[in-house]
């Protein structure tokens, strides 16, 4: 904008320029329902922040939950279980999920919860944290560490009906959330 008090005489471009961004910038008032606009801004801020707050807005996690991978380094990536190691050393609260009706952690996606085979109906399942603030905890073992998490699964009315647990065989120990 030009300076009105300034001494020095302004160019035609510039003066040109001024113009243009005065008559767009009061064009653009006119038509921008003011209170509609701060509304909008600050619902989108208010859940820009809640996601992180929440820690889900940069982490990509569902993208991760849905392929069954994993996009947090600091979840460990899962290796083969060397041998003579032949069951998870874990201790969930309950049996391994498993969709066969088995104990064993087929119902999982890593070690994260996934669904669980209970009364012969598939419930889903999220982290437990009863016993452990993450859901999860680490247990060394010869040739590298089982990662464990606790799980909850829930009916169609969304009550607890069962818990079980969720394990993954890798190199390095579990730091960070469920």
């Amino acid at each position: 904008m030009l300076d009105p008090y300034s001494g020095e005489p302004n160019s035609k471009g510039l003066e040109a320029v001024d113009r243009v961004t005065r008559f767009a910038s009061e064009s653009l008032a006119r038509t921008v329902n003011r209170r509609g606009f701060l509304q909008r801004a600050g619902t989108s801020v208010f859940f820009a922040l809640a996601g992180l707050a929440a820690g889900q807005a940069l982490s990509g996690g569902s993208a991760s939950a849905q392929t069954g991978g994993t996009s947090d380094p600091a979840r460990p990536t899962s290796v083969p279980v060397p041998a003579g190691v032949t069951a998870p050393s874990c201790a969930p609260p309950g049996p391994y999920c498993n969709l066969t009706g088995v104990s064993t952690p087929d119902g999982c996606q890593g070690s994260n919860c996934y669904q669980h085979l209970n009364s012969g109906t598939v419930l889903n399942c999220s982290l437990y944290y009863q016993f452990y603030a993450t859901g999860c905890w680490t247990t060394a073992v010869s040739g590298g560490y089982w990662t464990c998490c606790d799980c909850e699964c829930f009916n169609s009315g969304g009550t607890r009906v069962a818990t079980c647990g969720c394990a993954q065989f890798s190199g390095t120990p579990f730091s960070g959330t469920g």
